[in-house]
């Protein structure tokens, strides 16, 4: 009868560790990725847009890379870059698997990288790159924001040569100082003006306030009754400068006698009605799937301990206007309300 229980007991204990053998590794490999996200806000479409198209295409390629799911901690910082380090420091307590940083200070968020890396987790820049020199993140994932401007301008300046009306009293509308996406704009415009022969008159800082946009171009505006062209560093400003034209009689669509010629950034789906209107004549879009699609492999690499191939991926819009507006596929067309 003791001979007869052991065996059995030998039976049983070899299938468990048949089954078990069978059961271990997949439970082993089935991981949860935990992203911490600082933003330094999320006060229109295109940060929800952002966030949308990197879930997707991290949740698209995580049962490839050995993750079964993709958690993210979203924390933002409202303009504040000290509260934008206290938020990532923070995330680094947590113990997150990676950060990833849309920075409200491109010289400050250096501070955060560094802290990332001493708790050995990979830092990745997104959409705001950082400046030069120092700790640097492990890649950065972006719009070609210098070439977004230039596209706007050098479409805008050909379209008013074509027309026959030369760019008088140039107004810019430029954004955050310490925000390399809205210098690199500044530098853009300028470089189409330049090919054109074309001179901007006046820059206005927004700070990418839109009350403060509407209080300065006001202002520039009254100042230069003879300007004809204005540049947008971005399209949530529109309504600013839709108050002021409207208020000087000036808010004609193209075709019109009296109309101000408009360059704007990125496509909001604010901009297309103003697009198909008319009110915005050349408009560069942000192309966000292809930068989700480059972030993802990226990311994953990362996590598994090697080198990006392309540590700085920078993807290129596509300029939008009247006569494509309807046609392309524009991340846009999906926020609108």
């Amino acid at each position: 009868m003791k001979g007869r229980f052991t065996i059995l007991a030998t039976i049983a204990l070899a299938v468990s560790l048949i089954f078990a053998s069978c059961a271990v590794p997949g439970a082993a490999e089935a991981k949860t990725l935990t992203i911490g996200m600082s933003w330094t806000w999320r006060n229109d479409s295109l940060f929800y847009a952002m966030g949308d198209t990197l879930a997707d295409a991290m949740a698209a390629m995580a049962p490839s890379r050995g993750y079964d799911k993709v958690e993210w901690i979203h924390v933002m910082a409202n303009g504040d870059a000290q509260k934008q380090a206290s938020d990532i420091e923070d995330l680094i307590t947590r113990g997150v698997d990676l950060i990833v940083s849309y920075a409200q200070d491109a010289e400050a968020i250096k501070s955060s990288v560094a802290s990332a890396h001493a708790a050995g987790i990979p830092f990745i820049a997104y959409d705001r790159d950082v400046t030069e020199g120092g700790a640097q993140p492990d890649a950065f994932i972006g719009l070609d924001t210098t070439d977004q401007a230039y596209t706007t301008g050098v479409a805008l300046f050909q379209a008013m040569k074509d027309a026959g009306v030369v760019p008088t009293d140039v107004i810019s509308i430029v954004g955050s100082l310490a925000d390399r996406n809205a210098l690199n704009r500044i530098d853009g415009f300028k470089r189409a003006a330049d090919e054109f022969g074309v001179t901007i008159a006046q820059e206005v800082p927004s700070e990418w306030d839109s009350n403060q946009a509407l209080q300065g171009f006001s202002a520039a505006f009254q100042g230069r009754p003879n300007c004809n062209t204005v540049l947008i560093a971005s399209d949530f400003i529109i309504t600013a400068v839709q108050s002021v034209l409207e208020k000087a009689g000036k808010w004609i669509p193209a075709g019109q006698e009296g109309h101000i010629w408009v360059g704007s950034q990125d496509v909001f789906p604010i901009s297309i009605k103003f697009i198909q209107d008319g009110y915005i004549d050349f408009d560069t879009a942000y192309d966000l799937e292809a930068m989700a699609a480059n972030f993802a492999p990226v990311a994953f690499d990362l996590l598994e301990g090697k080198a990006p191939a392309s540590p700085k991926v920078i993807v290129s819009g596509k300029v939008i206007n009247k006569a494509n507006v309807d046609t392309e596929d524009l991340w846009a067309k999906k926020y609108q309300n």
